[in-house]
């Protein structure tokens, strides 16, 4: 009913939202909730593969003028850990980035997107049943470069408005930093009463080539007046290959209703 609300009210904004110019940028502000499957190895004094099920919220705002976008967003997972052990995962990110088209004209029909970006990931996990390993967190910060496909289709109004864009986006964290525990990959609270103390002695901190991908395929309807409603899928995923003493990885995969409301 959210849903179906949210796009009534999208589509019964007011026309003068699709009003665009090339001299100022058009900007969104965007919105998503949907389902995410968590998945996450540590591979150290026990060896196992963490699965579970959530849910996953994502924000932001989108900006375009002439051949440029710039993006910035952000997403939240939270899931409920259901194999081999029962607990919780979050998973947070942050990022902007800047996109460069390669072909500008409306009348094309596919577009190429190149550019860049910078984000800040990190992911919480609670396993009751570890005691007093029962916490861990990593956190990275990567540089990306980043490029997307787009194909419109299904043309209107003399072929000037298309009401249907399908894409394809792929983000290659080049080089970043991580920071994760160094003991069995989760915390040794039992080390050191106090939390800042634990993390600086059991913790470690390491760059890192090429710390793992994310894509985002998706189709969006594209209204009259400028909102935008879609379906897309994300995959993010985060290791630290076999840096330091023990492996970890992390990946969120997520199918979301996404929303567009253009303000100007």
């Amino acid at each position: 009913m959210v849903l179906l609300v949210t796009a009534i009210f999208f589509a019964m904004a007011g026309s003068s939202y699709g009003q665009e110019t090339d001299t100022k940028p058009s900007i969104w502000m965007n919105g998503g909730v949907g389902y995410c499957i968590a998945d996450a190895y540590d591979s150290g004094a026990a060896p196992m593969s963490l699965l579970g099920l959530g849910t996953g919220f994502q924000s932001g705002v989108n900006l375009e003028w002439g051949r440029c976008c710039f993006q910035r967003q952000s997403r939240y997972r939270l899931g409920l850990l259901v194999s081999p052990f029962h607990g919780y995962i979050i998973g947070m990110s942050e990022g902007a980035e800047f996109l460069y088209s390669l072909r500008d004209k409306k009348s094309h029909r596919l577009h190429f997107w190149i550019g860049g970006g910078v984000h800040g990931e990190g992911s919480l996990k609670v396993l009751p049943s570890m005691k007093t390993c029962a916490v861990s967190s990593s956190v990275y910060g990567n540089f990306s470069v980043e490029g997307m496909v787009q194909y419109d289709f299904a043309f209107v109004q003399d072929d000037t408005h298309n009401l249907l864009t399908a894409f394809v986006k792929l983000r290659l964290p080049l080089v970043g930093v991580v920071n994760y525990p160094g003991f069995s990959y989760m915390d040794n609270y039992a080390s050191n009463i106090n939390l800042v103390n634990t993390i600086l002695s059991t913790y470690e901190t390491r760059g890192i080539f090429f710390p793992g991908a994310s894509t985002d395929v998706g189709l969006r309807f594209n209204l009259p007046n400028g909102n935008r409603i879609g379906l897309s899928y994300h995959w993010d995923y985060l290791t630290t290959r076999n840096r330091g003493f023990y492996r970890f990885d992390n990946a969120f995969h997520a199918v979301t209703f996404d929303f567009m409301f253009k303000l100007n």
